[in-house]
């Protein structure tokens, strides 16, 4: 047999509810966002290299500087979940359950290896 429950949360609890969810969809986002441009960061700048002369090195421009940069900051921040709080302050609140943040993370890393199963 099961026993149905209902609960009401108060207004202090509601805030902090949504704060939580809100933090982890940030999160989740903001993972797919950084692997997303990491990818295609990394595409471009391996099809460069791949036109070049193998034996010159050509100077990288500013915009393919700046997708250098941001592939090793998105792969220092994706590194360690740790590292999203520490890049992000509003992360860093009390309220804010660090396991809601290391669910949001591991959701994603789930996401990601099922849909390279199927791709």
């Amino acid at each position: 047999f099961g026993v149905k429950l209902r609960f009401y949360p108060s207004s202090k609890q509601k805030k902090i509810i949504k704060l939580n969810y809100d933090a982890q969809r940030f999160v989740y986002n903001s993972y797919v966002g950084r692997n997303r441009s990491s990818y295609h960061a990394k595409r471009y700048l391996a099809n460069r290299q791949n036109r070049a002369m193998p034996f010159a090195f050509s100077a990288l421009n500013s915009y393919e500087v700046q997708l250098a940069e941001t592939v090793v900051i998105n792969n220092e921040l994706l590194a360690k979940p740790k590292n999203i709080r520490d890049a992000y302050s509003f992360l860093r609140v009390k309220e804010i359950d660090s396991l809601a943040l290391a669910n949001a993370i591991q959701n994603y890393q789930k996401a990601w290896n099922n849909y390279r199963k199927i791709g």
